[in-house]
């Protein structure tokens, strides 16, 4: 079983490696680090690349982190059936958060994590899941507030789940979701500051993006 945790951990990590929001940049004759907060990231890429191309960043991250899950569910799990052995799904998506956000290939420098812990919110419930991301677009909508909006679309359904696994005398499982939501919290902290300040940059997914000359 060791042997296994250790396999899905790596193989995860290096899924995490896999930058989205760089591989599109670069694609783009762009590179994100290089453009507005720097983050390669899909809030970012929305930003400077216009709504359709930063959510297809997200799509693509969520997807990392909902295949981590799987990955991690599928070896480590005695029953691949729904609900069963979480054990390793949340191994898997942690694992690919942490590849994510300290990926060794580019001088553990990454993005935030927050749309691959979306995919590993919905592989672990997705109505609850659903419902929070609803609720995150709602918001972005209304208020701009690019990075509140991504602790309103993770918070409630890494919280139920952990709540839901502690309850169930899983207290791995729930000590991970934990992890997950404070490495995605430590990542905004300059987020946090800016929003404290008054200084956090607005996110409008309705406005049109001008292409540069």
């Amino acid at each position: 079983m060791a042997l296994k945790i250790i396999a899905v951990v790596v193989i995860c990590y290096f899924i995490g490696n896999i930058n989205n929001a760089l591989i599109i940049s670069k694609l783009k004759k762009r590179d994100i680090r290089a453009e507005g907060s720097g983050n390669p990231g899909a809030m970012n890429m929305i930003r400077n690349f216009g709504a359709v191309i930063g959510i297809l960043t997200l799509v693509l991250d969520a997807i990392k982190g909902a295949i981590g899950c799987l990955i991690g569910w599928f070896v480590l799990g005695e029953s691949f059936e729904f609900g069963a052995d979480k054990l390793g799904m949340y191994v898997g998506g942690l694992s690919v958060i942490v590849g994510h956000i300290f990926p060794v290939f580019l001088g553990f420098k990454g993005g935030k994590g927050i749309a691959s812990s979306i995919g590993i919110c919905f592989v672990l419930n997705p109505l609850v899941a659903g419902i929070a991301t609803l609720a995150g677009l709602i918001f972005i909508l209304v208020t701009k507030m690019g990075a509140v909006t991504s602790f309103v679309i993770i918070a409630y359904p890494l919280a139920f789940a952990g709540y839901k696994a502690a309850l169930a005398g899983n207290l791995a499982e729930a000590l991970i979701t934990l992890a997950i939501f404070c490495l995605t919290l430590f990542c905004h902290r300059k987020n946090i500051y800016k929003l404290f300040t008054g200084t956090e940059n607005k996110t409008n997914l309705l406005k049109k993006k001008r292409k540069k000359a």
